[in-house]
């Protein structure tokens, strides 16, 4: 084998140690390495503490996002107000376009200036009434436009 074995069934001589010195245990008041404890007043601060703590950066972050919803609206507010102003002024435009275009005389200048003029006469023509029919659901009627061809009156 080529490495050493774990453990060896045969006896092995070992060098005598020295004796060591005994030991009594004599019972006292406890460990040295206890940690003292806190008093009860000490430690009902650091609670109150944490809890303020916790309250105080609750109301922050409420007082942050009413901020911010309050932000929002205003931005909203105000491009609704450019909006309501644009469309008044574009609306002040429309009117002064339509006053123009409803002015007869102002028409009449730019129908002359396209080489338009007033008709002579005036005439009317009367067409006979329409054979094509159509039924109640708007659909053509073959039966009721060959009745109506071969009967005006009806």
């Amino acid at each position: 084998m080529s490495a050493q074995p774990a453990y060896s069934q045969y006896p092995e001589r070992s060098f005598e140690r020295a004796p060591r010195e005994r030991i009594s245990v004599v019972p006292g008041r406890g460990s040295r390495t206890q940690a003292p404890t806190l008093s009860p007043g000490v430690v009902f601060l650091a609670k109150l503490a944490a809890v303020v703590f916790v309250a105080v950066a609750l109301v922050a972050f409420a007082r942050i996002g009413l901020t911010s919803a309050t932000l929002s609206a205003t931005m909203q507010a105000n491009d609704l107000s450019q909006q309501i102003d644009d469309a008044r002024s574009r609306g002040a435009e429309l009117e002064v376009s339509q006053s123009a275009l409803s002015n007869p005389t102002k028409v009449k200048q730019h129908a002359g200036k396209l080489g338009m003029a007033a008709p002579g006469s005036a005439g009317v023509i009367d067409l006979e009434k329409d054979v094509v029919a159509t039924d109640e659901a708007g659909a053509l009627s073959l039966s009721q436009s060959v009745a109506n061809a071969f009967d005006p009156e009806a």
